[in-house]
């Protein structure tokens, strides 16, 4: 049987050289925090659906007992900030299961945005650390060269100290492709330790796109996730008290990766 990956359209939408922002599951949920975060407080638009046989065999539960299947989403919003961009916001509940699935898919994903029209791409995931840490930096990667110069004019950014690490799925994949497809890709990663899903993260990467896009959003809400998980790392038996390095389910070596 052959797999099918397809993109439906939803609505028909006209749009100016968009920015694609691209945040799916992955370490520490860092990239997904924030473009949900990002989703709810402009107000974004679903426009499209992509699904795909490659994404994992099951099936999500809902609060409500309903189920609902893996996907990725297409948001959009029109004249975001001082400079009135377009923005595409990538999101969904999984990744591809298996290498030639993360590969296809990506390779869609890349022709897609070359439809689009797409200004650029920035892709937001967690660098998992393997232990506690005071703030996370945004560390960047990228196939533009003066793009990554102009980010490193940000404070807390700076290049992976790790050369040679591997960024895995979609992250890095369209990075590659839309280098291919002649459009400049950044990958941004916050600094996670890896053990939970983590807003603090998420909050420090916010805070670059905002100055690198030039728009904010509220951030009562992020605010709140950070403080009930400092909250939850405080009294956990698991963590000890924060700041203390776990010396349980730490991440070996080679998992430090952006995912």
């Amino acid at each position: 049987m052959e797999l099918e990956t397809k993109i439906k359209e939803i609505e028909e939408v006209e749009l100016d050289n968009p920015i694609i922002l691209e945040g799916l599951p992955g370490i520490g949920f860092v990239g997904k925090i924030v473009v949900d975060q990002l989703v709810k407080q402009l107000d974004a638009k679903k426009f499209a659906i992509l699904e795909s046989d490659y994404f994992p065999p099951q099936v999500t539960m809902k609060s409500d007992g309903l189920i609902d299947y893996m996907k990725n989403e297409f948001f959009y919003v029109k004249d975001v900030g001082e400079n009135n961009q377009d923005i595409v916001i990538l999101t969904g509940n999984s990744q591809a299961s298996d290498f030639e699935g993360q590969i296809l898919i990506s390779k869609i994903l890349a022709n897609y945005f070359e439809e689009l029209n797409a200004k650029k791409i920035f892709t937001l995931g967690g660098l998992g650390t393997g232990e506690m840490i005071e703030k996370s930096k945004v560390c960047v990667a990228g196939n533009n060269k003066e793009l990554i110069d102009e980010i490193l004019e940000i404070d807390n950014t700076e290049i992976r100290k790790d050369e040679g690490g591997a960024i895995i799925g979609a992250s890095g994949l369209l990075l590659y492709y839309g280098q291919k497809k002649g459009i400049d890709a950044i990958c941004l990663m916050g600094e996670t330790p890896g053990f939970y899903i983590d807003p603090s993260a998420a909050k420090e990467m916010l805070l670059v796109l905002f100055e690198l896009l030039k728009f904010e959003i509220d951030l009562d809400e992020i605010n709140e996730q950070v403080e009930d998980t400092l909250k939850k790392l405080s009294t956990s038996a698991q963590f000890g008290p924060l700041g203390v390095e776990p010396q349980i389910n730490k991440p070996n070596d080679d998992l430090r990766y952006i995912g």
